[in-house]
């Protein structure tokens, strides 16, 4: 028997923070449909992973549509439920199947919606019934719900920060889902929410004290009776009782196991809660530091206007310190400012131009800052990006340019991009390792190209929206008491 298997997904990381919804052409943009979706298979990311093991396994792969929406403001109502409504009745027209493979953020909202991730997986179950398996291969920055995991048979979430993984997991779910269909296996998930706000500089996989939770996950693998173990550290940027870190394990047919295991971790997590926490760096202090260690290129995070986390992109203060400190062979990756790049590829290649340049979307993010620029290349925006994370996913900026003034580089896009790795910038002949300073508006992701040519890396704290300083954040409605923010936070279980 082949076994047909539906495959598709509706990503969005979703932010209440920003008031402007992330508008439907947004997400119409990057959606892949029926026969294109059956043609991925070859980069790093989770639907691609999915084709890839579904036709490794000899199965039948049903395509469905895969939208993926960059991270930003909450969407509508109305572009929420069209956006469920075209994949359910791609499913509803696919039927019968024998199992069900999504990707799916894991933090997507909408206006009115908190858990539109479980509201799909349970639409979803609905649809094809109790027997059907349903598996979800969840972001690691994902705020795990009783929904979701009720209406699944199994989750999986990213192990690695950046998202190195991605089609990793999602052939590790691909198997699962084989075993599954072939009776050698009966899954039983346990899930463990916890009332934990974790800053992002402390979730970077490779070094301690994240890498030392990722040793927890591992030493679960090896227990014969898992089949599965995931840690989600959550994604902090939206006001939502969901929000917080979470953990989930799935065994062979032992439910007490899997909520043993996963309490276990659980704890041995919050006992360490403090440590997943850290204190604010401004850049000029990081700057500081960086010069004084003396090991170049320094790489300053701008983690508050974070673009892949929903950031506007358009944050002045560090543009700002490094024009005003005249610096040499400094470079900001990328500030979003379309009327910037527009006037730049008007002027042309060679050209000085009198720019204003970002602090155009929010008085909190800095007053723009003029600069007399020469334009040293302009761009369309198109590229394919180098990996580890996102290998060969093709990449759209919008018109860009390259500007320098003296030693300060800037290269402004158009559309809200955060810099995965050292593609783009060497698209416009920018080469990011002769750079002495570089300011990226990322918090981790970047590290996936910037690490290897980094002599030191600084997450700072400068002006945005999406601060690390968690009492800064608006919550209201978190609905308990959560770490830090309550230090005396219950567990509560």
């Amino acid at each position: 028997m082949t076994y047909r298997i539906a495959v598709g997904g509706i990503e969005h990381e979703s932010t209440s923070f920003i008031p402007a919804p992330t508008p439907v052409e947004e997400f119409q943009r990057q959606t892949v449909r029926g026969d294109a979706l059956a043609k991925l298979g070859d980069a790093n990311t989770i639907v691609d992973g999915f084709v890839q093991g579904v036709c490794d396994h000899g199965m039948k792969l049903v395509p469905l549509l895969w939208v993926k929406g960059i991270s930003g403001g909450l969407p509508t109502l109305a572009t929420y439920t069209m956006l469920k409504n075209d994949l359910l009745e791609r499913l509803r027209d696919a039927l019968p199947v024998d199992g069900v493979l999504l990707s799916l953020h894991g933090s997507f909202a909408a206006v009115g919606i908190d858990d539109a991730d479980g509201d799909i997986l349970q639409s979803v179950r609905e649809l094809v019934g109790s027997e059907c398996p349903v598996i979800a291969v969840h972001d690691f920055h994902s705020n795990i719900s009783r929904q979701m995991v009720d209406a699944a048979d199994v989750l999986v979430i990213e192990r690695t920060y950046p998202h190195i993984d991605m089609a990793e997991q999602a052939l590790h779910a691909v198997a699962l889902m084989h075993r599954i269909l072939d009776g050698d296996v009966q899954p039983t998930m346990a899930y463990r929410p916890l009332p934990l706000l974790w800053a992002a500089p402390t979730m970077i996989t490779a070094h301690r004290p994240m890498s030392d939770a990722i040793a927890q996950l591992q030493a679960l693998d090896r227990e014969p009776r898992v089949l599965s173990a995931s840690l989600g550290v959550g994604y902090q940027w939206v006001d939502s009782p969901l929000v917080g870190a979470s953990v989930v394990v799935i065994t062979d047919d032992d439910p007490s196991a899997a909520q043993s295991y996963a309490d276990q971790l659980g704890q041995w997590i919050w006992a360490r809660r403090a440590q997943w926490q850290r204190e604010p760096l401004s850049p000029e202090r990081a700057l500081e530091q960086g010069e004084l260690a003396g090991q170049y290129p320094i790489v300053l995070a701008d983690q508050s206007d974070n673009t892949g986390g929903g950031a506007p992109g358009d944050s002045t203060e560090i543009l700002q310190l490094f024009v005003e400190r005249d610096l040499e062979s400094a470079a900001v990756l990328y500030v979003v400012d379309g009327e910037v790049a527009e006037a730049a590829s008007f002027a042309g290649v060679g050209q000085v131009i009198d720019v204003e340049v970002g602090g155009k979307s929010n008085p909190r993010l800095g007053p723009p800052v003029p600069m007399h620029a020469e334009v040293v290349a302009v761009s369309d925006g198109n590229f394919t990006y180098d990996g580890p994370m996102w290998a060969g996913v093709e990449g759209f900026m919008g018109d860009s340019a390259w500007i320098r003034q003296r030693g300060v580089n800037v290269v402004v896009i158009t559309e809200r991009q955060q810099p995965i790795d050292l593609a783009f910038a060497r698209s416009l002949g920018l080469d990011c390792r002769t750079m002495k300073t570089i300011s990226v508006k990322s918090t981790g992701h970047f590290r996936s190209g910037f690490e290897p040519i980094a002599g030191s890396i600084y997450n700072v704290d400068a002006a945005g929206q999406f601060s690390q300083d968690f009492a800064n954040l608006p919550y209201t409605r978190l609905g308990r008491p959560v770490y830090p923010l309550d230090v005396e936070a219950p567990l509560g279980w």
